[in-house]
């Protein structure tokens, strides 16, 4: 079978938020089962671009592949490979940006729809970019919003991004002024931004909140403060392996004995029942940084959805 090539617009034909959730959910589980294999992320440089690369493999799925991608002051080239899994030969190059934003959505929709209040309702989402725009779409995914509150600091760019973002749902979404109007009603949050540093402040969570922490996968860069890992009595993340050398949110916490390793359960945990919300007043928290094995899981039904349809350009290897 021929290898073939798939665009960023052939992967928005092919895939959307539903599906995002769905297989990233079975890949958790599959984690959870032993079946299923992460590699973390690595990262080169030259002076002025880095290279990151993450790979993943579901047995259970017969699915295996990488992602690769690059990164400079001005850009980011995202790619993935999928392998048959019987024979080892290359099944499809994907050009993944899009991808990504789908799957790491979905990786908070997961986290959302097994530790936040099966009554959520309001989503407070702090960042206007990209990535925050599909993490609205996943959480939309698995609860019924009625209302969902964001703040950047672009009042601008706030404004057009709530626009678009109620025209993707159909839902209320009102740009507020500040980072308190967002978070302190909220029954989910989501954090997805490029900061160095925290972007709300624990003392406004209220009882039962669930929080995911989605934009730092640096160890130099948090997007919560000690407050909020305080307060948080259920923390989970998508790998312990890959949050020891990402988790830039976790590093003041576990230095001052506010976390351990020990008591930060993984995604997996959630998605199989081993970990679950005890009471309506707990605050959760998931700290995503972005596994391979989310991009292999969803890159696997592109390629089967393109060759049932017969898209793509054939590479001539």
């Amino acid at each position: 079978m021929s290898v073939i090539f798939l665009s960023e617009d052939d992967v928005r034909q092919l895939v959307n938020m539903s599906d995002a959730v769905k297989v990233t959910e079975q890949a958790f589980q599959h984690l959870a089962e032993g079946e299923a294999f992460n590699q973390s992320r690595g990262r080169l440089r030259t002076n002025d671009v880095m290279l990151h690369a993450l790979a993943g493999v579901d047995r259970k799925a017969n699915q295996l592949g990488w992602k690769m991608y690059t990164t400079t002051r001005n850009a980011a080239r995202f790619l993935v490979g999928i392998y048959d899994g019987t024979s080892g030969t290359l099944e499809a190059l994907i050009e993944a940006d899009y991808l990504g934003q789908l799957r790491t959505g979905a990786a908070s929709g997961v986290a959302t729809k097994y530790l936040s209040r099966q009554d959520s309702q309001t989503l407070g989402l702090i960042g206007t970019g990209l990535q925050a725009r599909t993490q609205a779409w996943a959480i939309a995914e698995v609860r019924h919003l009625k209302q969902i509150l964001v703040y950047g600091r672009n009042a601008e760019r706030r404004e057009a991004f709530a626009k678009q973002l109620a025209e993707d749902l159909s839902i209320e979404v009102i740009p507020c002024k500040s980072v308190e109007q967002v978070v302190e009603p909220a029954d989910v949050i989501v954090t997805a931004t490029i900061s160095k540093s925290p972007v709300f402040e624990g003392k406004w969570l209220k009882a039962g909140t669930h929080i995911n922490s989605a934009g730092s996968n640096f160890l130099k860069k948090t997007e919560l403060d000690l407050e909020t890992l305080k307060k948080a009595e259920i923390v989970t993340c998508d790998s312990r392996d890959q949050c020891h050398l990402e988790a830039g949110d976790f590093v003041e916490a576990l230095s001052q004995g506010i976390l351990s390793w020990e008591n930060i359960a993984e995604l997996s945990d959630v998605a199989t029942g081993k970990v679950s919300r005890e009471s309506a007043e707990q605050i959760t928290l998931f700290k995503s940084v972005g596994l391979g094995i989310q991009d292999v899981a969803l890159g696997s039904l592109v390629v089967e959805r393109a060759r049932d349809r017969k898209m793509g350009i054939e590479l001539p290897f």
